[in-house]
């Protein structure tokens, strides 16, 4: 999966938040995907002493998913384009432009943070402007 090449992408202002955004994304995703494989061993994986050690795991990711879905969600209103001011982490009903980037089975949100993540460089799915994250 390579990312086409984007011609003249600009600087994100302020990209320390998008930064913090993309980490803790990463991070509830970690949670997610760990939380079935807690419950799995849970129930599968042993008893006594292993089987509460899974339950606390996956009680542990429970509560750091939710919290986490909280601080992405508080710190990700303040994040705009600063072309169409289009809430960059937040979904709206409206069309998508056709430049924007969506991974098969993502959405355009975890697209863009996987992109940041990997190419350090992302493009509004709203305008489609190509913004990397330093010069």
């Amino acid at each position: 999966m390579s990312m086409p090449a984007l011609k003249y992408a600009r600087t994100f202002p302020r990209a320390g938040r998008l930064v913090k955004v993309m980490i803790l994304s990463l991070l509830l995703w970690v949670c997610v995907l760990g939380l079935p494989y807690f419950l799995f061993m849970m129930f599968f994986g042993g008893s006594g002493d292993l089987q509460k050690l899974w339950a606390v795991a996956a009680l542990v990711a429970l509560i750091l998913g939710v919290l986490l879905r909280v601080v992405i969600y508080m710190l990700s209103t303040k994040i705009r384009c600063p072309l169409c001011q289009g809430a960059a982490f937040q979904t709206a009903s409206c069309r998508m432009n056709q430049n924007a980037r969506k991974a098969p089975l993502l959405s355009y949100s975890t697209s863009m943070v996987l992109d940041m993540f990997i190419y350090r460089r992302f493009v509004c799915k709203y305008c489609g402007t190509p913004f990397r994250l330093r010069k």
